[in-house]
């Protein structure tokens, strides 16, 4: 979640740490001097990363109570909201679970949830997660699936979110950043810098069937034997859209890429408008790089990489097989 302008008409709440875990700490220290080493250093590991992380979690929650507003009312993006409730919420940090008091605010239209000034300042991901616990969930989620890091975590020992909360995450993520995906994307190529060594540009467009969850297998297997023909092929599989912007050097090392992955669309429109806007990006900044295309044979990909994309000013080379010649 962005980061909204807040404004209060009263002081912002102050608390001190209680210090309960940090003393816990230090007494585990002072009693481990003058000793003998641990017999089992794995246990001693364990508990000592059990102690820093409850240290870590009173430090968070102390943090984030400083960042709540206790007033009558606040504005939030100029527009006035009043108090409606005091109550405590759980958030996920990287360190574990944090429970901390909190106000919450309305304008008390019909319809309209209550808001907290705290998540609003804080950059809480989804009602839940701290910026840091979303940052680590997403990256692990990308890498494996949401049983396997919700293994890890509970491995880990720190933040233990389940199956189910790791699943959605990336699933909200990814529909607000769809939601401003064009303007997103403006944002990151702006600061995209096409490395000095690079000689080449090299774009490449593919796709890959993958099952789906609402793919359509029984419907489509039905439709199939109603026509008489028998059963083949991936039913219930639509092809994901991927696509590359490399730059390489005089040499032919790959210096750097761009990788972009679509869900099922027709023609794969979206990734074809990115990966032409990526490369467009590119030669803006170096317009006498040398063009490479690389694809298979479908003609819908050729298609694309030999007439829709930006001004090719340099020579282009095409790398894949022979192209299809359409049918009729």
């Amino acid at each position: 979640m962005a980061k909204r302008s807040v404004a209060a008409g009263a002081p912002e709440r102050t608390t001190s740490t209680k210090g309960k875990a940090l003393d816990v700490l230090k007494t585990f220290i002072q009693e481990r001097e003058g000793k003998p080493p641990a017999g089992d250093f794995g246990a001693f590991e364990r508990d000592l990363r059990s102690k820093m992380a409850e240290v870590e979690r009173d430090l968070v929650a102390e943090e984030l109570e400083r960042l709540d507003v206790d007033a009558p009312v606040v504005l939030i993006d100029g527009v006035p909201h009043r108090r409606v409730l005091r109550c405590e919420e759980t958030y996920l940090s990287a360190a574990g679970p944090v429970r901390v008091e909190r106000t919450l605010y309305s304008t008390r239209r019909d319809g309209e949830r209550a808001v907290s000034a705290l998540e609003l300042r804080a950059g809480i991901v989804e009602k839940y997660w701290t910026p840091l616990a979303a940052e680590q969930a997403v990256f692990m989620v990308a890498h494996m699936t949401p049983q396997e890091s919700e293994a890890l975590c509970a491995k880990l020992g720190h933040m233990q979110p389940s199956k189910s909360s790791l699943d959605r995450l990336p699933k909200q993520l990814g529909g607000e950043w769809e939601a401003q995906r064009e303007s997103f994307e403006k944002t990151v190529r702006a600061g995209d810098i096409v490395p000095v060594e690079a000689v080449t540009v090299a774009v490449s467009l593919d796709g890959v069937l993958v099952p789906m969850r609402d793919g359509g297998r029984e419907e489509k297997r039905a439709r199939t034997s109603a026509e008489g023909r028998p059963a083949s092929g991936p039913a219930g599989y639509q092809e994901v859209g991927c696509g590359t912007v490399s730059f390489y050097d005089a040499a032919g090392e790959r210096l750097s890429t761009v990788k972009i992955g679509r869900m099922p669309e027709f023609k794969k429109s979206t990734l074809k408008k990115i990966l032409a806007e990526e490369l467009g990006a590119a030669l803006g900044q170096r317009p006498e790089l040398k063009l490479v295309t690389v694809a298979d044979g479908a003609n819908d990909n050729w298609d694309f990489l030999h007439g829709a994309l930006p001004c090719r000013r340099a020579p282009q080379r095409r790398l894949g097989p022979p192209r299809m010649a359409k049918g009729p």
